[in-house]
């Protein structure tokens, strides 16, 4: 990442202009922060912030834009965990 002589179509090269999410690093400006005691949920169609202990919704985020199956519209998908074997 950062200064990369290599540009991509569409992408930053300051690593300033990128932040680490679970999905791995993004632009910042397609990114904001959950603060605790929140999270995250669809809802009609739409993305909302949720306060986690009384279910009030703090912010709407917008439209959640409907996938193509078998097509991630933006960023890769992240891989399912592998559980580890039990012993026997």
């Amino acid at each position: 990442m950062g200064n990369s002589s290599s540009k991509r179509k569409g992408q930053p090269t300051e690593k300033k202009d990128l932040v680490l999410t679970p999905g791995g690093w993004r632009p910042k400006s397609k990114t904001f922060k959950v603060e605790p005691g929140h999270h995250i949920e669809v809802q009609d169609g739409r993305l909302k912030v949720i306060h986690t202990a009384t279910g009030k919704v703090v912010a709407d985020l917008g439209e959640v834009p409907k996938q193509v199956v078998g097509k991630v519209e933006a960023g890769r998908p992240m891989k399912k965990a592998r559980r580890p074997k039990q012993a026997e």
